[in-house]
């Protein structure tokens, strides 16, 4: 057994038992403290025995200390060494963490084992250590960063003084007593707080993002960005009174001065010169892009005579130049004696140097475009952005070798009688500029239909004319291209020129002047202008069911006798002979009703006739197959539809008749009148072939009948009385008129 020793001081002891057969008595003291830092190292003393208990021989030892957190197994906290112990008269002496540093972090708060290797013997039984090691975890508490590690429980009453307070802080002199030297930012809740007088700033202001207040604002100046509510509330304010008294201008806002700012209502001045796009959403413009070229084309260039083959632009006044090109086309024999000069309007000696040579030996085309596939040798058209181009712009071509005509590729080019050598083909100058003399539209321009005159005030405007469906131009006098027929000094000629002058004329009463500028007086006439194409005019009504215009009737159809107090200025349901029966010269015949216009029948005929009346005076049959529209059926009636539809084989024309009897002849003309034979409408024309044979219905004669005589200026057989002597009447072959004497009004139109 080891002979146990006692320990040193308060350090207690423990005991090892070493290879040599001994124990040794431990003990741990704290370092010499230092006055400005707590120790860092723990110092451990012992003795040393043999087995036999006696001290261990004098010498230096090899050993390891080791620090765990528990008396077996556990984590090791440190270990230092082997490091050598000075042994004399078996005690000795180490100071731990002289080289390896013991971390007090890592010192657990419940305890710490000490474990000593002797040289190459075990580790020797782990002994606890006491006070002594936990100055080490204290001095690191002395300097703890941690949140949260502290709680009230470890700190004593009025133990914090404010100097050891490391923030800003709000005090009291008594408990719950009134803040004092107050020194924080958002330390102190709302809540905390309450007014008992007036707060008094000094010369600080109150900064908020918002303030409510219940009772007055008193105040030397408010400014404010905007003011919420009507403003009916405030008091003391005075506002200016008054207008800008440059005309034009507008109130901009108002000046410090509490007088009126004012500005032009646009100030021009601060828009930019091609900001007219801008402010009209991008429908106007006042950029173009011009391409402006050579009026001749393929300019002789002299073959070395000294002399130059010279082309001109005369660039017009169109604005100024925001971009400039110029593209050059030239042939001759041989590039590389070649030059080419520009002289702009403003340089007529020395210009720019296109090219000088223009190409390699025996190349012969030249196109380029500058600056964009290359640049002049010598000057630049940069210069000219921001001016204006206009006038003579030249381009010179100077040959300086013979051309030989009999090299390949130069007979078109090398003329020598001519002496010329090539040409300058062409050459243009295309420039964008912002022009001070156009304006473009970049959508549809819309013109109103304004009615206003057009007099000295009024000159350069423009409208649409939904009459003629074209654009007017008011040239201080009247509006052109005027319409014609809308008054006495406009009349023209027919319902027809007039609407070829003006195609959006509607139908209504119109001025016409048949011989224009003749003896004949202009008259007004109405005019049918949308029917079949319009330009129709009206020259005779004929009453429905009424007697007054029949073919027996000479005093109107042959002599012109006008009704009393007809009305040809209108569609009004009457008998009429109008004006133009007997002046407006025709190819084509209407018959159409006077109340429904769409029930109509027309024709024309290959001939011009002079008039209407000078037809009926001839007494000449004319006849034709070109019908334009409608048919005798769709014109206007009262009857059944089957008693009124016409026959396969009939024509159109003057002076019907579907056979052979006279019956007194057609207005005075002796001639056959069929069975209701009259002035003009649809017939078989066919008086003369009639035997009883011809079927004239689209299938069998006993079958399908149809009309065979319709006439305007008509009547039935002998036009005795009653229904025969209606003025439009018709034939159904096998039933006479018994139903086809219904007709309603009828105006009779020519064009």
């Amino acid at each position: 057994m080891c002979k146990a020793a006692r320990g040193l001081g308060s350090a207690s002891v423990t005991w090892w038992r070493t290879a040599l057969g001994c124990g040794f008595l431990a003990a741990a003291v704290l370092a010499p403290a230092l006055a400005t830092a707590a120790p860092d190292t723990l110092q451990v003393e012992g003795a040393l025995t043999s087995t036999g208990g006696s001290p261990a021989a004098d010498g230096k030892y090899s050993v390891k200390f080791s620090l765990y957190d528990a008396a077996s197994g556990g984590a090791t906290l440190w270990s230092e060494g082997p490091t050598e112990v000075a042994i004399s008269g078996g005690r000795f002496a180490a100071v731990l963490g002289a080289t390896s540093k013991i971390d007090p972090a890592k010192l657990p708060a419940g305890g710490a084992w000490l474990g000593v290797q002797v040289g190459s013997d075990p580790e020797l039984e782990r002994k606890a250590l006491h006070a002594s090691v936990f100055a080490l975890r204290a001095a690191w508490a002395n300097g703890v960063a941690c949140s949260g590690c502290i709680g009230s429980d470890h700190i004593a009453n009025g133990s914090v003084a404010a100097a050891k307070l490391g923030f800003n802080y709000a005090g009291s002199s008594t408990k719950g007593g009134p803040a004092v030297d107050v020194d924080c930012t958002a330390c102190v809740s709302v809540a905390e707080l309450k007014f008992d007088g007036d707060l008094d700033l000094g010369g600080s202001s109150i900064k908020a993002a918002n303030g409510t207040f219940t009772g007055d604002v008193v105040a030397k100046t408010v400014t404010a960005t905007s003011f919420l509510g009507d403003g009916s509330k405030l008091t003391g304010i005075k506002t200016p009174a008054g207008s800008c008294k440059v005309a034009g201008e507008v109130v901009k806002g108002i000046n410090a001065d509490g007088t009126l700012l004012c500005a032009q209502a646009m100030d021009p001045s601060g828009l930019p010169k091609d900001g007219i796009d801008e402010i009209s959403n991008g429908l106007l413009f006042n950029q173009f892009k011009d391409v402006i070229a050579a009026k001749t084309k393929n300019a002789p260039i002299p073959d070395n005579t000294g002399a130059e083959g010279i082309s001109d632009i005369d660039f017009p006044d169109i604005g100024v130049a925001q971009s400039l090109a110029i593209t050059v086309q030239v042939a001759n024999t041989d590039l590389s004696s070649l030059a080419l000069v520009l002289l702009p309007p403003d340089d007529k000696k020395v210009g720019y140097t296109v090219c000088d040579p223009c190409g390699v030996k025996d190349a012969k085309a030249y196109k380029v475009t500058f600056p964009t596939d290359a640049k002049f040798q010598a000057g630049d058209l940069a210069q000219w952005i921001g001016k204006n181009p206009k006038g003579i712009w030249n381009l010179k071509a100077k040959d300086t070798s013979y051309c030989v005509k009999q090299a390949p590729g130069n007979d078109a080019l090398c003329d020598l009688t001519t002496k010329t050598d090539g040409v300058i083909a062409d050459w243009s100058i295309a420039i964008q500029t912002l022009s001070t003399k156009k304006v473009g539209v970049g959508g549809n321009l819309v013109l109103g239909t304004d009615t206003a005159p057009c007099d000295t005030f009024a000159k350069g405007a423009i409208r649409y004319s939904t009459a003629l469906s074209a654009i007017q131009v008011c040239d201080g006098s009247k509006w052109w291209p005027e319409v014609i027929g809308d008054a006495k000094e406009t009349a023209g000629t027919s319902c027809k020129a007039i609407k070829d002058r003006a195609p959006g004329v509607k139908s209504g009463t119109y001025w016409v002047d048949p011989d224009g500028a003749g003896s004949g007086a202009p008259y007004q006439v109405y005019c049918d202008q949308e029917t079949g194409g319009g330009g129709w005019t009206l020259v005779v009504k004929v009453k429905g069911n009424d007697p007054a215009l029949n073919r027996s009737n000479t005093a109107q159809w042959r002599n012109k006798t006008p009704f009393n107090g007809q009305d040809c200025k209108t569609v009004k349901d009457e008998n009429a002979l109008c004006e133009s029966y007997d002046k407006v010269p025709f190819t084509d015949v209407m018959i159409r009703s006077l109340n429904k216009s769409w029930r109509n029948l027309a024709w024309g005929h290959r001939d011009q006739f002079q008039s209407m009346w000078t037809v009926v005076q001839a007494g000449t049959r004319i006849m034709t197959k070109n019908r334009l529209f409608g048919a005798v059926e769709n014109l206007d009636y009262n009857g059944e539809n089957r008693y009124h539809r016409e026959c396969a084989a009939n024509q159109y024309g003057f002076f019907t008749a579907d056979w052979s009897q006279n019956h007194g002849g057609i207005v005075g003309h002796n001639m056959v009148a069929g069975h209701a034979g009259g002035v003009l409408g649809s017939s078989t024309f066919d008086w003369e072939a009639w035997d009883g044979t011809v079927y004239y219905g689209y299938q069998n004669f006993l079958k399908t009948r149809c009309l065979t005589d319709f006439a305007v200026g008509s009547c039935y057989g002998n036009c005795d009385a009653g229904n025969n002597a209606k003025s439009i009447n018709a034939h159904w072959w096998g039933n006479g008129n018994s139903s086809t004497h219904d007709w309603n009004s009828h105006g009779v139109f020519v064009r």
